[in-house]
């Protein structure tokens, strides 16, 4: 009888196909490996997409922090069914309760149309609970005279009146001078606080100081978010919940105490204000110096110049870096795909 006609059982351990039998074994490690992380990463999808609600007072949890992964929804899945549901509740305005309105009597003042009028009252600026930064500190009362705000974010479209009448330079992410077809509702990015100036400049009106700005946003009282002191993911784009930017008049169920929309998420917003210590503030003040960075990596302060603040959060940012009471310092040349423009004007009968 041939070799080659022996059983199985007949064979010696060395006539065993061993490599084939090696090769089989190696490709179900790698396979049950990709289930095992499939299932993983599902979990954490899971886990990130429950984190979006937290009272205030109750310690931190895990949520998407500014620049952290953006998972796409494959259709058929469960991540899927919850985004459509998400944005069918957020059309809807299902389980949302609008935010509480201050009244304001706006007789006697000449108010443009997409101003609010924002009154003469005191409020308390900044925040000492345990999200606050240090340049948050100490809570602090505020008085401002009236003033008006921008009930939205400037647009696309309404950016591109002042490039085309003023022949200025466009922002770094339009096309031979235009937006992206279909955002002209979306917020105008890509542009540094010389830039908004100039708009506001265009406009007639001026760029928010941070008082006005938080005033706006916060109300009265000591809230954390514009609309009150617990997160919702369904009244601001934050936490890569849209991974983008989103139109300035999506979510009316987030607007603040005056009618104001996106104070929290979409795009962070230049102030004029540059960045200092509050009154009262203990924490070292080379903190709130502007620095430069050398080839070895070391900081190096800049004298004579300062960072400014960007207030807001933005659609890159955790709800925390969305609290009205947050700061943002950089450099006022800087512009991205998530800072964006607010105007404010002074009050005016």
């Amino acid at each position: 009888m041939d070799e080659d006609d022996l059983a199985p059982v007949e064979m010696s351990p060395w006539q065993l196909p061993w490599k084939a039998i090696t090769i089989t074994f190696v490709l179900l490690i790698l396979i049950a490996g990709a289930v095992h992380v499939v299932g993983l990463a599902s979990n954490r999808i899971d886990r990130l997409s429950t984190a979006g609600i937290r009272k205030h007072g109750t310690s931190p949890g895990e949520f998407r922090p500014m620049g952290g992964v953006l998972t796409e929804a494959l259709p058929g899945t469960v991540s899927a069914s919850r985004q459509q549901m998400a944005s069918k509740m957020l059309a809807e305005g299902k389980g949302l309760a609008p935010t509480a309105q201050i009244k304001v009597d706006p007789s006697g003042y000449q108010i443009p149309k997409g101003f609010v009028l924002v009154p003469a009252v005191p409020f308390w600026m900044g925040s000492e609970d345990s999200y606050a930064n240090f340049d948050e500190k100490p809570i602090h009362k505020v008085y401002l005279p009236p003033y008006l705000i921008g009930i939205t974010l400037v647009t696309n479209r309404e950016y591109k009146e002042f490039v085309d009448q003023d022949h200025y330079l466009a922002p770094a992410n339009w096309k031979n001078g235009s937006y992206p077809p279909g955002r002209g509702g979306y917020p105008v990015t890509f542009v540094s606080l010389s830039n908004a100036e100039d708009y506001a400049r265009f406009r007639r009106a001026r760029i928010c100081t941070e008082e006005e700005w938080e005033k706006a946003a916060r109300g009265t009282d000591k809230r954390m978010w514009p609309w009150g002191n617990t997160w919702d993911s369904r009244r601001a784009n934050a936490n890569y919940t849209v991974g983008d930017t989103s139109p300035v008049i999506r979510y009316q169920m987030g607007e603040s105490p005056y009618g104001v929309l996106d104070m929290a998420g979409n795009v962070f917003e230049w102030t004029k204000s540059p960045y200092r210590p509050y009154p009262g503030n203990t924490a070292n003040k080379a903190r709130f110096y502007s620095y430069r960075v050398d080839a070895t990596g070391a900081l190096h302060p800049v004298v004579g110049k300062s960072y400014y603040v960007l207030r807001g959060g933005s659609w890159k940012s955790d709800q925390y870096s969305a609290r009205v009471s947050a700061r943002n310092p950089t450099w006022p040349i800087y512009a991205s795909d998530f800072f964006g423009v607010r105007l404010c004007m002074d009050a005016r009968r």
